[in-house]
């Protein structure tokens, strides 16, 4: 891995959302090369036994990269183990390689998120987020977007928005479509 490039580092609950609502293929369009998949995040996703065909495939095809988490790394470790008292292991994972290392978060659980990304200044994206961006650069349109939101809705999971045009007037960072 190039040391310029910065990578998207996926927890479980954007890949689960994404297939939830069909729509994993739309995640390589605009960040091809760049997604990366914890060891931790994977052995939590592979448990899942409707996903984990879905993440071998992707893995098998490169689509995203398996990336070992860090242990060597002293300040990441220590990092981890201090963020894995309050959070999922996984979660904790991504936080603090993403702390450490520069690179891109994301994660839906804003609860748990947000304030140690702000706090640190780690960028992050949400599945409403990679939804505004497909649409702003045209992979999906409106009515795809808000689709897939009604798909992820449907099966149990939470989103803030129940259709991407509130998202996008409300909350979106204009900005974060240069990640």
């Amino acid at each position: 891995m190039g040391s310029r490039t910065v990578y998207i580092l996926l927890d479980a609950d954007v890949i689960i959302h994404f297939y939830k609502a069909n729509c994993l293929g739309v995640l390589p369009e605009f960040y091809q090369g760049r997604l990366l998949v914890l060891d931790f995040v994977l052995e939590e996703l592979l448990r899942n036994k409707t996903i984990a065909p879905h993440v071998e495939n992707f893995l098998r095809f490169r689509v995203i990269a398996e990336y070992p988490f860090p242990t060597q790394d002293q300040a990441i470790f220590k990092e981890y183990v201090l963020l894995s008292k309050t959070k999922g292991k996984g979660e904790s994972a991504c936080l603090a390689v993403c702390r450490y290392q520069n690179h891109i978060l994301a994660s839906s659980n804003l609860k748990d998120i947000k304030p140690y990304c702000e706090q640190h200044r780690i960028a992050y994206l949400t599945t409403m987020d990679i939804l505004a961006i497909a649409h702003k650069k045209g992979f999906i349109s409106l009515e795809e977007s808000n689709e897939a939101i009604r798909a992820i809705l449907s099966q149990g999971s939470k989103l803030p928005y129940d259709d991407l045009s509130d998202y996008l007037i409300r909350d979106f960072q204009i900005e974060k479509l240069q990640y």
